[in-house]
């Protein structure tokens, strides 16, 4: 009887002991299945596949414990490594922002800058870099306003994309600087945007942008108008000396347009019409501020060029000035018109002189023909036969000058004026 009680105690025990043993294996086993346990074990693997560099078997591993656990920023990170490390920039930026959007962790956004900005970092140091390479800067301002890192490479681009060997000719057409000028327009748009938020540390990056710190900047004319927007949206934002060089891009427009109407006449080659334009007010106006030293802003020496192409502004001691680009290696002239601006007087009076050059193929220039029409203040276009009675008088002359490889000659017509042609007794 004993004994059956003792081996009914038994029983109870061992089914005891079997009952915990199978509750500790069913808690195991409900543990091991949870979903962070499964996400833990899927991070264990990955980090195996990763440090064995197999990244297909590592992307697979991350993106399966993201699924299970979309608040694990360790997964989110991880899979952007594995992306980096295949060269996938693009998407381990994308599932920065998705880890970021699922989780509001902060830390995940900062990743994703450094992402972007080490690509930048490639770029600059490679000489790759272009606008849409520091566009992504800008990527990374807005989402992360004021980031340091992103504000000193897009010091940096400028450096590079704007101004190369203290110039600047990124608005000349050909010139191949730093990409389209749409992807500049484009970049500059965003970048006002930024700076139009009020942060002051934007200012000096828009000033290397906007102002194209350079010694000398090219602009095909073309792009004026593009240009001219540019500086009225600094000048709006405080820019230091946006004002000055729109001024100075204003006056350029202003003597493009009262030129334009003789780059017709010349092209129509109606080369009579210069004698009334040479006479007029304005046109000496312009002489005279040449001879005098008072143009504030146009630039040139003893014939000042003009050209429908290209112009260059010079940054100088007295602010910004211009001068038309004349280098047919920069921009090839569709013509030229050339100003006397220099003391030039016959009797006594300062003569008023125009000089016209016609287009030419480059590397075809001789024979090459040019012409000038001068009104001056002459004795020598007639025979008087009492030179006692002779006096001046302001006449017209117009030269076809004939340029070869060997030299010049000149075909002049020294009665083209009218009833003043001649030298006459009183």
């Amino acid at each position: 009887m004993r004994r059956r009680r003792r081996a009914k105690r038994r029983r109870i025990r061992i089914c005891a002991g079997v009952a915990v043993i199978l509750a500790a294996v069913g808690s195991t086993l409900f543990y091991w299945n949870l979903p962070g346990s499964k996400a833990a074990r899927a991070m264990e693997k990955a980090a195996d596949y990763m440090t064995a560099m197999d990244y297909v078997h590592a992307e697979e591993a991350y993106a399966q414990a993201i699924s299970l656990d979309e608040s694990s920023v360790k997964a989110y990170r991880g899979l952007a490594d594995d992306y980096v490390a295949q060269g996938r920039f693009a998407e381990a930026e994308a599932i920065l922002i998705e880890g970021y959007q699922s989780t509001g962790e902060e830390v995940l956004l900062q990743n994703y800058a450094a992402t972007v900005l080490n690509g930048v970092v490639h770029a600059v140091n490679t000489g790759t870099a272009d606008f849409a390479v520091a566009a992504r800067c800008l990527d990374v301002l807005e989402i992360l306003p004021g980031n340091a890192d992103a504000l000193e490479l897009l010091e940096s681009c400028a450096e590079r994309l704007v101004v190369l060997d203290g110039e600047s000719r990124l608005f000349l057409d050909g010139s191949g600087q730093s990409g389209s000028l749409e992807s500049y327009t484009a970049f500059m748009d965003r970048l006002f945007a930024l700076a139009q938020a009020g942060d002051a540390a934007y200012g000096e990056i828009v000033a290397q942008y906007a102002m194209l710190q350079a010694s000398r900047v090219y602009m095909s004319i073309s792009h004026a108008d593009v240009y001219r927007r540019i500086l009225e949206r600094a000048g709006e934002l405080g820019i230091a000396g946006a004002g000055q060089l729109l001024a100075c891009l204003d006056k350029q427009g202003e003597v493009s347009a009262y030129f334009a109407p003789m780059f017709a006449e010349f092209e129509a080659q109606n080369y009579e019409a210069a004698k009334a334009f040479i006479t007029d007010g304005q046109y000496s106006a312009v002489r005279d501020a040449f001879i005098n030293g008072t143009m504030e802003y146009w630039q040139g020496d003893s014939y000042v060029p003009v050209t429908k192409e290209a112009v260059v502004f010079l940054q100088t001691g007295q602010g910004w000035k211009f001068s038309y680009v004349e280098d047919d290696s920069l921009a090839l002239p569709t013509g030229t018109i050339r100003v006397l601006a220099q003391t030039m007087q016959d009797l006594g009076v300062q003569r008023s002189s125009i000089e016209y050059v016609p287009a030419y193929e480059r590397g075809s220039y001789y024979p090459h023909v040019e012409y000038e029409i001068v009104y001056w203040n002459t004795m020598v276009s007639g025979i008087a036969t009492d030179n006692t009675n002779v006096v001046s008088r302001m006449n017209y002359r117009f030269a076809e000058k004939i340029y070869t490889a060997s030299g010049m000659e000149a075909n002049m017509i020294y009665d083209w004026g009218g009833p003043n042609e001649k030298r006459k007794k009183e």
